[in-house]
């Protein structure tokens, strides 16, 4: 019974959006869904100098258009590059993977890239290849999918599922829970469930645990044999 999730491509995501792609037997990038402003698409949170929460985040040109993220371009007259590595300090002399994590993302912005779902794509992609993540993906842009003005946000998951044979369960986010309609997927053969890790605390050298960082930060203070376990600790809902 093959196991199919979906969403949109964020930048740096945190670390349950690394479990529904590990657990899943196919993934599929939703690139052509609308770009929102102030949302995990643009921008993530690690922790500051101070120990409190801090974004670090990608420019867009036009941010307030009606674009879809792979029609989203990033604002390069901006020096964001160097803007998320100076956020950074308080992993420096703290956090014991702090290098492997820096040389990952000198890779990341060794890129330019055309478009917001590029990049958030290659961030995704150079954290799975760091802890093992071997999920097949692929683009929802080119799948060629039908479109009618009548389509509601939860008609997505099911559409999509629907061009892979075998697959039975369609998984999403816990967020999803709230306005996807399971009698749709009922009627189409699916099933759906919605993915939550648990988020455990691990030291991140501070009096206080901060769940639900990006990635960045997990990867900054565990090994790859630890965020594999991470990954699987999680509940369907």
């Amino acid at each position: 019974m093959s196991i199919l999730a979906a969403n949109q491509p964020y930048f740096f995501p945190y670390i349950g959006f690394f479990s529904i792609l590990d657990d899943a037997d196919i993934y599929v990038y939703a690139d052509m869904m609308q770009f929102r402003k102030q949302s995990w698409m643009c921008r993530n949170r690690v922790i500051s100098n101070d120990g409190s929460v801090q974004y670090i985040s990608i420019p867009i040109k036009n941010a307030g258009a009606r674009k879809s993220i792979r029609e989203t371009e990033i604002d390069y007259s901006r020096p964001w590059e160097h803007d998320v590595i100076n956020r950074l300090g308080y992993y420096k002399k703290r956090a014991p993977y702090y290098h492997e994590v820096m040389d990952m993302l000198d890779e990341f912005f060794s890129e330019k890239y055309s478009n917001l779902a590029d990049a958030n794509i290659r961030s995704i992609e150079l954290v799975s290849e760091r802890v093992g993540i071997m999920t097949p993906t692929y683009l929802q842009s080119e799948l060629k999918l039908p479109v009618s003005d009548d389509m509601s946000a939860d008609d997505w998951g099911a559409l999509i599922s629907l061009q892979f044979p075998g697959v039975k369960i369609y998984r999403n986010a816990p967020g999803g829970k709230e306005f996807y309609d399971p009698r749709k997927y009922e009627k189409c053969g699916l099933k759906i469930e919605f993915l939550r890790n648990r988020l455990n605390a691990y030291d991140q050298k501070s009096d206080e645990f901060i769940p639900g960082l990006s990635i960045i930060d997990v990867m900054m203070f565990n090994s790859k044999e630890q965020i594999k376990e991470m990954l699987k600790d999680f509940e369907i809902i």
